[in-house]
């Protein structure tokens, strides 16, 4: 069975999301800044009528911050949580089957991310780790944020 991922770049890190976890995508704007939050939720956005929680991926992995440009976007996520998930770019699909698909990273169980599902590897062999959208919020944040 194909899988299909959205591939997606933040701070020229390759990541991807499954098609199903993906509402819609729109382009950055600025959040509306919410006392509070945890540092890697930028703030809020209004789609469709309902307000989302943007995380920002390069805060949220540790790599420097930047102003937000044309080029990004806001992936907003499926399901009965969403989020927003701010990154660099978009940079096309992928369709999988089941057997390209590797399991997580497990260096120890401490750097372990928490928030992969899986990775595979691109055509030029570089990885692409596959994100889980809700569990990129820290363990406890959920509240904070309204989720």
């Amino acid at each position: 069975m194909e899988t299909k991922h959205l591939v997606f770049t933040t701070d020229n890190r390759t990541f991807a999301l499954n098609f199903s976890d993906i509402k819609v995508i729109v382009p950055a704007t600025e959040p509306k800044k919410i006392p509070d939050f945890p540092d890697y939720v930028s703030g809020t956005i209004t789609n469709d009528g309902v307000v989302v929680p943007v995380i920002n991926l390069r805060k949220r992995f540790g790599y420097e911050d930047k102003q937000i440009s044309d080029r990004d976007c806001i992936i907003i996520t499926e399901g009965e949580k969403s989020v927003g998930l701010l990154c660099d770019s978009i940079s096309g699909f992928k369709e999988l089957s089941s057997d390209k698909i590797l399991p997580p990273p497990n260096i120890n169980e401490e750097a372990s991310a928490k928030f992969l599902c899986g990775e595979f590897l691109l055509d030029d062999n570089l990885p692409c780790y596959i994100l889980s959208p809700l569990l990129i919020l820290k363990s406890g944040d959920e509240r904070k944020i309204g989720l």
